[in-house]
């Protein structure tokens, strides 16, 4: 009798550790990290233009897309990437990931890609980026091509998550 409870408990002490660990595993790496959410990323320039963009963890690596574009009144703007090399020639930017293939390194995600999706003539350009957590609402993204001391830093301004139907826009 004694046997069968120390069996029982080893099993059912199993189960909770193999279910533990199957929770674990199905959650996505880095789904915890501060960075991954929602940001406000200003367009970089005059118009006051900006950008909600989604990042997230894929495979142990740091992706951005563009959830909506806005205009400085709050409308929503459909632009497309004019400059950009294929396959995103012509492409809408709303869904675009335009930062790819971060890795963790301490407190940063390091070694990505940004495509510079501001209009003009770096438009489509890809340069390399980091992204940093500043404070618990804001985050840095450097981007450079060539030498990191002349990149440019924009901050982003963490936002909620925004309401189905506005990404659906």
């Amino acid at each position: 009798m004694m046997m069968h409870r120390t069996v029982r408990h080893a099993l059912l002490a199993g189960l909770l550790v193999l279910t533990a660990c199957t929770a674990a595993a199905a959650e996505p790496a880095g789904s915890s990290d501060p960075l991954v959410g929602y940001w406000r990323a200003p367009a970089g320039d005059d118009s006051g233009r900006s950008s909600i963009v989604e990042l997230f963890v894929r495979d142990g690596h740091l992706f951005g897309r563009i959830v909506r574009t806005e205009a400085a009144d709050g409308s929503v703007l459909h632009p497309v990437c004019e400059r950009c090399s294929e396959p995103l020639k012509g492409q809408p930017m709303q869904g675009m990931e335009f930062v790819r293939d971060l890795r963790k390194d301490g407190d940063a995600w390091v070694d990505g890609r940004v495509v510079d999706l501001r209009p003009g003539w770096t438009q489509g350009l890809t340069g390399i980026c980091e992204l940093r957590l500043v404070d618990g609402d804001h985050a840095e993204l450097l981007g450079y091509r060539g030498l990191r001391a002349f990149g440019e830093t924009s901050t982003w301004t963490r936002e909620p998550a925004p309401a189905p139907s506005a990404s659906a826009e």
